[in-house]
Formats: structure tokens, C-alpha cells, sequence
């Protein structure tokens, strides 16, 4: 038997017997921003699957009978929350117990609050701890490297911090959202969001709460509207046009550094989007 074949079976012998070593853990992610930030952590062991695809909304999204397998065929499942992404309130219920989870909000110790976890860097640096104690319990063979990944993104994450704090010192932007998704963005980079139109992503307080924010807008005049929707809302639009507000796109912003890791563009799309509303 010629050498290579030799050593192509002996490696296949031992995968079968160590299949911890071989085989990369099954991991599926709801939505992409999770995606990414677990793929940073799980590079070069494996890459975990995606639940929510095409920038499909996360709060109107629809289970078919393919994700149900996946997600109960997987060895762990990380997602934001279980009022966040629709359907997944039920995962806890419909998982068996050997399939590990990690629900992000509730590991951030974070209730009843903004979802958008991926625009604070402090809440990023917590997940991937979170993420990296799930892989290393699952797949402790290559806890070395994960741990690698980990820093090497988190370091990543804190340098884009420090530096963007640093670009925007004195520098307050003048903005509203269409929907709450900047609260721990601001928190961290200590913005603050004149008004948002929509609490809950698509419900709003109905007149009471839209003359509210006419009268924000009267007296704290904003330059842009941010949204993650193409095109925003006729809500959103209207008052757009009433009071002369820039309509901006975050996801539609182009990264000043395409090379830095997919979680990081993200961060960097909304401080790019900012710059609209100075």
C-alpha cells in the first residue's frame, strides 16, 4: 500500500477512535452577529451553523422544520433571548438535555432590555468569555486554541474602543432611532439618543408618545434618523421629512477597516453612521 494511503487510513482510525479530536462540536447561532463573533472564537476547529440568514428580521422570523433539526441535532445553541429572536422563547422546551445552551442576555445578568448586545464592546468582550467557557466545556481537546481566538478578538474589540473613544472625544452626535438599538452603545461610548420612535422594534406608544418625541425634536433638534431597516418605516419617514432628519442606514455604512474582524465592522458601521449626525 502506497505511503499516503497508509497515512490517510491511519488517520482516519484515529478519528474514530478520538472523535473529540477530529470532529469540531456542533454549534448553532441564531443570527449573524452571533455567528460571527462565535466563528472568531471557533476558528480553525470549526464553524457553527446560522439559524436567521440574509439579514431575515430577527423579531419576525419563521421556524421551519429544517432549523427545529438543527437545533435539536446540535451539541450547543447560542442565542440573545428568548424574547429577542422570534421562536426562540420555545427553545428551552424543545431542546433535549444533552444539547448545551447559552442565552446571552440572561448570562449578562440583562432583563427586559435592548437586545443589540453587538454594539456595546464591553457587552462583546463579556459574550465571548461566556461563549469561550460553553466551548471549552464541550471541546476541552482544543480549549488552547479557542482561548487564542478569544484574546486575539478581544483585543481587537478593546483597541476599536479606545481608539473610537478617543476620535469622538467632545464630539456629541445629534440623533434619533426608529427603533431601540443604541441604548448599550451609548452606555458604552456615553452617546445618548435624543428619541426613539419605536420601544419594541415595530410598536410604538401610539399619539401620546409621537407628540412626546415631536416635542423632543422641537426643542432638541436632531441631524439624522439611524435605522436598521431598508427602507425605514412611513413612521420613521414622516418624521424624517417633517423635520428635515438625514435618514441613515447603519448596516449600509462602509467600514473604515475592512480587514478587522466582522463583529468589529459592525461596531465601527454605527460610529460611521454617527458622523452623519453632527
Amino acid at each position: 500500500m502506497p505511503l499516503f494511503l497508509r497515512m490517510r487510513l491511519i488517520i482516519l482510525l484515529f478519528c474514530l477512535q478520538s472523535a473529540g479530536l477530529c470532529a469540531a462540536p456542533r454549534v448553532v447561532t441564531s443570527i449573524a452577529p452571533l455567528h460571527e463573533l462565535t466563528t472568531a472564537i471557533m476558528q480553525d476547529v470549526g464553524e457553527p451553523a446560522l439559524i436567521i440568514k440574509n439579514q431575515a428580521s430577527a423579531h419576525h422570523f419563521a421556524f421551519k422544520p429544517s432549523h427545529m433539526r438543527l437545533l435539536q441535532n446540535a451539541d450547543l445553541v447560542i442565542w440573545v433571548g428568548r424574547h429577542f429572536e422570534a421562536g426562540f422563547n420555545r427553545v428551552p422546551e424543545i431542546l433535549p438535555p444533552s444539547v448545551q445552551q447559552v442565552e446571552l442576555l440572561t448570562g449578562l445578568g440583562i432583563e427586559h432590555g435592548d437586545g443589540h448586545i453587538w454594539y456595546s464592546p464591553g457587552l462583546l468582550l463579556r459574550s465571548i468569555e461566556i461563549i469561550l467557557t460553553a466551548l471549552t466545556k464541550l471541546d476541552p481537546e482544543n480549549q488552547a486554541q479557542y482561548s487564542v481566538n478569544a484574546e486575539r478578538l478581544s483585543e481587537a474589540i478593546e483597541t476599536w474602543r479606545q481608539d473610537t473613544r478617543a476620535q469622538w472625544q467632545n464630539r456629541q452626535p445629534r440623533f434619533i432611532t426608529d427603533h431601540a438599538f443604541t441604548a448599550h452603545f451609548e452606555v458604552d461610548m456615553g452617546f445618548k439618543v435624543i428619541a426613539t420612535i419605536h420601544d419594541q422594534h415595530d410598536a410604538h406608544g401610539g399619539l401620546k408618545d409621537l407628540k412626546r418625541i415631536e416635542g423632543l425634536l422641537s426643542t432638541k433638534p436632531a441631524a439624522c434618523l439611524l435605522t436598521l431597516e431598508s427602507p425605514a418605516s412611513p413612521l420613521a419617514q414622516n418624521l424624517a421629512q417633517k423635520y428635515q432628519l438625514q435618514i441613515v442606514n447603519v448596516l449600509a455604512m462602509t467600514t473604515t477597516n475592512p480587514r478587522s474582524p466582522l463583529v468589529v465592522q459592525r461596531l465601527d458601521q454605527l460610529s460611521v453612521a454617527l458622523r452623519n449626525c453632527l
